[in-house]
């Protein structure tokens, strides 16, 4: 059930930015749901693939539902009405929050399968950013999250916390609100402070 509650806010969360993001491209409503579906779907679809389970959005109902009701609330809350993606702190806060609670569940679902640490490095990084960067693909746009520092990296810090916390604690209520908030914090802090990772180039001059 937490598990189900987390995918919920998660698809939520993905569902606002992949809506923002495509009517920023001036997308019709089918592009708008395309968008916002893989955005929020994409990644659990990723994570399926690699687990060889039949992917949880065809099985399940909900998960589509959330998108279409995230959707049409967007909708008439005007989430579309803002000057760019990096000054809509809907945006940042929405996107801040799936990526946090989908490594998450990336990792438990790694760990739950019988994965070593590498496989739930992998799951919780892919479960998080897969979506978003079958996006970009889809968009014909430059992968977000190879460009922009930290992002991908909270992610992977997230999944490495879940690791730990599973292996030598205990997963519960409050370990899991614990890893989710260190991920959001670590975004927004690596957001304010313009964080990134060392590039080639930079290094070599």
């Amino acid at each position: 059930m937490e598990l189900i509650i987390l995918d919920i806010i998660g698809i939520i969360a993905f569902a606002v930015s992949g809506y923002i993001i495509s009517t920023k491209a001036d997308y019709d409503m089918l592009g708008i749901l395309l968008i916002s579906a893989i955005s929020s779907l994409g990644g659990g679809l990723v994570r399926d693939m690699i687990l060889s389970k039949a992917p949880f959005v065809f099985s399940a109902t909900y998960p589509l539902l959330v998108v279409v009701v995230v959707i049409i609330f967007a909708f008439l809350l005007k989430y579309h009405h803002s000057e760019s993606l990096e000054e809509n702190k809907l945006f940042v806060i929405a996107d801040t929050i799936g990526l946090s609670v989908f490594a998450y569940t990336g990792a438990m679902a790694a760990l739950m399968a019988g994965m070593n640490f590498g496989g739930v490095i992998f799951l919780g990084l892919f479960t998080a950013v897969g979506g978003g960067m079958i996006r970009d693909i889809i968009m014909n746009k430059e992968i977000y999250t190879l460009r922009k520092g930290f992002y991908g990296t909270v992610a992977i810090f997230v999944a490495i916390l879940t690791f730990l916390i599973y292996s030598f604690l205990s997963i519960n209520i409050f370990s899991t609100t614990l890893i989710i908030l260190s991920g959001i914090i670590l975004r927004i802090i690596a957001i304010k402070y313009d964080w990134h990772l060392p590039r080639v180039n930079k290094i070599d001059k």
